[in-house]
């Protein structure tokens, strides 16, 4: 823990400092010594996080942060672009209403409606949830690379957190590519008993899957003919957000 808070010490140093730094100036900065700042610097131009022209040249920011910055533009972009369709749908559904994006192999919500019923879904915004057993995580696994896909089928341990969570790999992958088929994805108290959500993608001018649109709420209310219903109107409500986002297809 202790040598990232060094690495992350000096990475911070580029969030208050323009232009190029030389070693000295950047172990004075990050109240590192010379050759740790000079080891975790290397390390960081390895792996593109900082930028140095020359073998004893000074460092800049790398194209990997840049790529990061990219990245946090986009998540508050398709916060902003689905705020308003979020609420309606909400207002339209009744039930809680969510938005998630992909954070390595998590989803994570970046926006939450709640219900207006006394009982309902509460959802965090920042909470991190599982992509096979969500109905979120399933529409964002769901449209990764193929390959993708299969790395994390077969390099995670899935667990079951209630009866009806899915950890059979055939079966998950069957499930996936109805989702991909279909454009939902249907989380059956799978991950918490008594809860059910429905949920679709969000797609931007592309066509990449950026965000997952999604219903939740206690399956007291989400009967099958409920589900059934909030199915097309997920549907229909992520591929409006999809629209504002330049997404031209279907």
């Amino acid at each position: 823990m202790q040598r990232l808070e060094k690495a992350l010490d000096l990475l911070e140093v580029f969030l208050k400092q323009e232009g190029e730094i030389g070693v000295s100036e950047l172990a004075r900065l990050s109240g590192l010594n010379v050759s740790t700042t000079y080891r975790i610097a290397s390390t960081f131009v390895k792996r593109g996080y900082l930028s140095r022209r020359q073998p004893r040249g000074k460092y800049s920011i790398g194209l990997k942060l840049v790529e990061f910055g990219s990245a946090v533009k986009r998540t508050i972009k398709v916060r902003d672009m689905a705020l308003p369709v979020l609420e309606r749908l909400n207002e339209i559904a009744g039930e809680s209403v969510n938005l998630a994006v992909l954070d390595s192999n998590e989803a994570v919500y970046i926006e939450h409606i709640e219900s207006h019923y006394d009982l309902r879904m509460f959802t965090e915004v920042g909470n991190r949830v599982p992509l096979y057993c969500t109905g979120v995580g399933k529409v964002l696994l769901a449209y990764r690379g193929e390959e993708e896909v299969e790395q994390y089928l077969n390099g995670h341990n899935l667990t079951s957190y209630t009866k009806n969570t899915i950890t059979d790999i055939a079966k998950l992958r069957s499930e996936l590519a109805a989702v991909r088929r279909e454009g939902i994805a249907v989380d059956d108290e799978e991950k918490e008993l008594g809860v059910k959500c429905v949920a679709t993608p969000v797609k931007d001018r592309n066509g990449n899957v950026v965000a997952a649109l999604s219903v939740s709420g206690p399956s007291a209310r989400l009967t099958s003919g409920k589900v059934r219903k909030l199915k097309s109107l997920v549907k229909d409500f992520g591929l409006e957000i999809s629209r504002k986002m330049g997404y031209g297809g279907n």
